[in-house]
């Protein structure tokens, strides 16, 4: 099925870098195996270790992926199709990362994947193919982190408000985009317009995903799996309000993917 382990950045990259991965997909090598990939409200770089490659949908068909790929963020849950065992190492980038290490807006990969080469600058690609030599997860932990922090140290990294009010989003229990405006001293119309340029979804749009993110984690660690609490805990006062978003963004109800976790990504 999946066998994948997550490693945490260092704290220099902690506020760009969510998580590293690396493992296989489809172990079991089945022919047509397909999951759901879940939203979590980040980019991933994706490095496919072997010329073993998944499919994605593209153009009302299905294509194969890259060698190296960026998946930019995604509002709904949407399906990977293998028919080999696909062997991955991955870098899962915040919204934050967007205008200092990837330099791209994430309007222009919304919903959407491209390969790096045509995404990414050059260095990028140069630091995929060297990922794909080294022999082990530390060593490819450890060439990542090196080039990451050699991207940021070139520059002034000095956070506007859209990058602000996405940090306040996944680390405050705020709730209220009016109050998340006031809180970086913009417009909620200036805040709105700008946030879906520059990360590709509004901010009511990112809120959702971090909400659904938080109750997806609690669900995983709390094996009494009481809703009414985990909802409340995320930010929902209201059960119908917040099944219909656990819906919206996983496809299915927050019932059902307790029973079918271990077949999602």
């Amino acid at each position: 099925m999946i066998s994948v382990k997550e490693y945490n950045p260092s704290q220099s990259l902690a506020p760009f870098v969510d998580r590293y991965s690396s493992g296989l997909f489809n172990t079991s090598a089945e022919p047509n195996r397909s999951f759901k990939i879940i939203p979590n409200g980040c980019l991933e770089l994706i490095i496919h270790l072997q010329e073993l490659y998944c499919k994605l949908p593209a153009e009302n068909r299905l294509a194969y992926t890259p060698d190296y790929m960026l998946i930019g963020m995604f509002s709904r849950a949407y399906q990977v199709h293998f028919s080999e065992t696909v062997p991955i190492f991955s870098i899962r980038f915040k919204p934050e990362a967007l205008p200092y290490l990837l330099r791209i807006q994430g309007g222009e990969i919304f919903e959407s994947y491209g390969d790096i080469e045509a995404v990414l600058e050059k260095k990028f690609l140069d630091f995929c193919h060297q990922i794909r030599e080294d022999n082990n997860v530390e060593t490819m932990i450890a060439r990542t982190e090196k080039f990451l922090l050699n991207i940021l140290t070139k520059q002034k990294v000095q956070e506007n408000y859209v990058t602000r009010a996405a940090r306040i989003i996944c680390n405050s229990q705020i709730n209220n985009i009016q109050e998340i405006s006031a809180k970086v001293n913009i417009s909620q119309r200036q805040l709105e317009r700008k946030f879906r340029e520059l990360i590709g979804v509004s901010p009511k749009q990112y809120l959702r995903l971090i909400r659904i993110k938080k109750v997806i984690q609690m669900l995983e660690q709390n094996q009494s799996f009481n809703l009414t609490d985990i909802a409340y805990y995320c930010g929902y006062f209201d059960q119908a309000h917040f099944i219909k978003d656990f819906k919206h963004v996983t496809d299915q109800t927050p019932s059902s993917y307790i029973k079918e976790r271990q077949k999602l990504i």
